[in-house]
């Protein structure tokens, strides 16, 4: 293969400092090789989003959470309430099992049970229709609860939009 390059380069060269063609050889054309630049981008990286590690099975903060809750009225004292929890669930250790709806002197005026953990859905929503909540009630607390500790987080407190 080198022996044929170096014929064909003889015979190119040969060719270009005479002017004329060698007896029995053949004209070869040359093109000049271009090559686009090479651009090189900055290496970028999306973030990442860690959630919390745990030593044992269930961590000190791993507490599901209440990190929004919303009142619709569908009727005169009645209310579907949406309620999105943010939660370490742990297949077969603890998660999420569900979350209530009670007054600030702690009756519990509805409860959504959550059957099974979500630990690919985080945070997730769930809502609970058919809530009975008296007209007295400005203010109600909402509370998620660990299949494990139970009641072991901070409740949220959501305004009543009685109209």
């Amino acid at each position: 293969m080198r022996r044929v390059v170096g014929c064909v380069l003889l015979l190119v060269l040969g060719s270009c400092g005479s002017g004329e063609q060698p007896a029995g050889s053949v004209a070869v054309t040359v093109e000049p090789v271009t090559t686009s630049p090479v651009t090189t981008s900055p290496v970028t990286t999306s973030p990442v989003t860690t959630s919390p590690v745990t030593t044992s099975p269930i961590g000190a903060g791993d507490c599901p959470e209440v990190v929004a809750a919303e009142l619709n009225q569908t009727a005169p004292g009645v209310f579907t309430v949406h309620v999105t929890v943010r939660s370490v669930d742990i297949e077969g250790v603890s998660y999420a099992d569900a979350w209530v709806v009670r007054t600030a002197g702690g009756e519990v005026l509805g409860e959504r049970v959550l059957t099974h953990p979500h630990a690919d859905e985080q945070p997730f929503t769930r809502s609970l229709s058919g809530v009975a909540i008296p007209t007295g009630v400005t203010d109600v607390e909402v509370e998620a609860r660990d299949s494990v500790r139970g009641f072991c987080g901070v409740s949220f407190e959501v305004g009543v939009p009685h109209t």
